[in-house]
Parts: C-alpha cells; structure tokens; sequence
C-alpha cells in the first residue's frame, strides 16, 4: 500500500504520513480541518487530498481564496507525484510517496535489476 509523506516545517513534526485508508484529508487554517496548518493566507478549507478512481494521490482545491499551486501552476486537481512541490499560502510543502514493494515507477533505471543482453545476438 502506498503511503503519501507531506514535508512542511508548518506540519506538526515537520511531516505528515497519509495511508489510503486514511483519506479523504482537508487541509486549511480551520481547526475543523483534517489537517490544520497555521498559515493566514490559507482559506479554512483550502484544500483535499483524496485517492481517485485509479487509487492516485490527488489533491483539488476547494474554491480557496488564495490558489492551490503546485509545481509553479494553479490547479482546481492535480494527480501528486514524488517530488511535487505544493505551495498553499506561504506554505511550501514538498510530496514523496512511497511504496512497501519501491514502487516501480519511482526508481531510476540504476535501481531495476536489468538483464544481459543476449550473447548470441549481436543486434541487442
């Protein structure tokens, strides 16, 4: 199961682990929110994190004031991919995720186990 960790030194503890399970989040200044960050240029309910139809860490804004902007483009959604960077307010906040099994997806050629080329044919 993939886990979506959200970097932030305005997140309780510096970060965040989110489990599927554990979603729907809002994000937002309200203490009514999943996640309360104090930032005052976020809306109470400034953002969700969700898990769409393809079981995807997504997050849409909720109509807030003030944008939800990640990777320098303002998004009403935006399916989060390792390395994102989302700003909501003054609040940066850096996005991996991780999976139990190193999501394929996520490593670098340098990580797969490759397999030799063929000796007995040149061409590959």
């Amino acid at each position: 199961m993939n886990k979506l960790i959200l970097v932030s030194p305005n997140l309780p503890d510096g970060r965040i682990e989110l489990l599927p399970s554990r979603l729907p989040v809002v994000l937002g200044r309200s203490q009514r929110s999943d996640l309360t960050i104090d930032d005052d240029l976020l809306s109470r309910r400034h953002s969700e994190i969700l898990l769409n139809g393809r079981d995807q860490f997504e997050i849409r804004d909720l109509q807030s004031t003030n944008l939800t902007i990640v990777n320098g483009h303002d998004v009403t959604s935006h399916v989060l991919r390792c390395g994102d960077l989302i700003l909501l307010g003054d609040t940066e906040i850096k996005v991996r995720i991780e999976s139990p099994d190193g999501d394929l997806n996520e490593k670098t050629t340098r990580d797969l186990n490759m397999l030799p080329k063929d000796a007995d044919n040149p061409n590959d």
